[in-house]
């Protein structure tokens, strides 16, 4: 097998990474079965469809029927107001950011963006780029709070990428300072809108958030696609907008969707905490790896970008476990991390997995 060095040195490096994740992952079905794969990604997602909903997965008499039924437990998931509020589906949450700064590229002139530990997910500075809005993002709560004004959109990531959660106090802070000089705020909640909610963290609306968008795929099993909510008024004009490109979720995956959020069970990832907590993480550290633990797992931190990768590949072509660092989108973060809220993650041992990183790493 022929890994990270053959493909680092290109423009289309992590396009190859990729596309070779997923030859493993086709060769692994092909020749065992999907049995002998693990997905510990955190974001294994799922799709829900009953059979009543079958009937119903047509493109126009399919949005007409889950939009209304997103709408009633999106609002819910987000700690809503239905009076006040409305939920929407994008075919990602990176779709329903896109199209929220393109929406409203014309009422303000910069995006400032809080992230308890930097860098941010890259559709943010990526869509500001595409609109030639000025973007500027700390982790120092006083630098955004300096930059606050009626002409900004604040934003918020509610979890990184590598699921450090923001600290209620600051997240509190900045909402505030918002409503106060009338600058709208947006929630980034990708894995936030779950994780938060292990720390008591009460959800975006709530706490007075104009606007917040999960990932129903992350730490729940729903579909890739972005929940958007927030006061109607803004989400009409956003969703209007990602209208005209595509962006929407379509009926089979607001079907998902809407099934994912009435099935989601906060006591999965609790569970998940609770592994987390005994997990003895001492054979890592002393075959050499940095560790931490997460809210529901575990990253490697002290390797480069390449041997991550290599890492991640062996891993999964070996031991059939898949990372985002092997499968994940371009952008994504490069860092080993475990997740245990996950199906297969509960037929796996904590040994097999440690043993295929260390092993991995030969």
């Amino acid at each position: 097998m022929i890994y990270v060095g053959d493909v680092m040195n290109n423009n289309t490096s992590e396009l190859n990474r990729l596309e070779k994740a997923r030859k493993i992952i086709r060769d692994i079905i092909k020749e065992k079965g999907r049995e002998y794969l693990y997905d510990l990604t955190g974001i294994a997602g799922g799709f829900i469809i009953h059979k009543t909903d079958l009937e119903l997965l047509e493109t126009y008499v399919g949005p007409a029927i889950f939009s209304e039924k997103l709408n009633e437990v999106g609002v819910l998931h987000f700690g809503g107001a239905p009076s006040i509020h409305k939920a929407v589906g994008f075919n990602r949450t990176s779709a329903a950011i896109f199209s929220t700064i393109m929406a409203l590229s014309n009422d303000i002139t910069n995006v400032i963006h809080y992230v308890p530990k930097k860098p941010s997910h890259p559709s943010i500075p990526r869509s500001c780029k595409i609109f030639n809005l000025y973007y500027f993002e700390s982790d120092n709560v006083d630098e955004i709070l300096n930059r606050i004004n009626e002409k900004t959109l604040t934003i918020i990531t509610g979890a990184t990428m590598d699921h450090k959660i923001v600290e209620l106090e600051n997240l509190k802070k900045i909402i505030n300072s918002c409503n106060e000089k009338n600058s709208i705020v947006f929630i980034d909640d990708a894995s936030g809108a779950r994780l938060r909610l292990l720390y008591n963290q009460p959800p975006a609306l709530k706490i007075n958030a104009d606007l917040a968008v999960t990932s129903t795929d992350k730490l729940m099993d729903g579909p890739r696609a972005g929940l958007l909510c927030g006061k109607k008024d803004l989400v009409d004009k956003i969703y209007n907008e990602g209208l005209k490109f595509g962006l929407e979720a379509q009926a089979p995956i607001l079907a998902a969707m809407v099934n994912a959020l009435k099935s989601f069970k906060l006591d999965n990832l609790k569970e998940a905490l609770k592994r987390t907590e005994n997990i003895d993480l001492s054979p890592l550290i002393n075959a050499g790896f940095e560790c931490e633990k997460t809210p529901t797992g575990f990253i490697i931190k002290n390797l480069s970008e390449e041997e991550y990768i290599n890492v991640a590949l062996k891993m999964l072509e070996n031991y059939g476990i898949i990372t985002i660092t092997a499968a994940g989108m371009p952008g994504a973060s490069k860092t080993l991390r475990i997740d245990f809220c996950s199906k297969d993650a509960k037929r796996l041992t904590d040994d097999y997995i440690i043993n295929a990183i260390i092993n991995s790493r030969i």
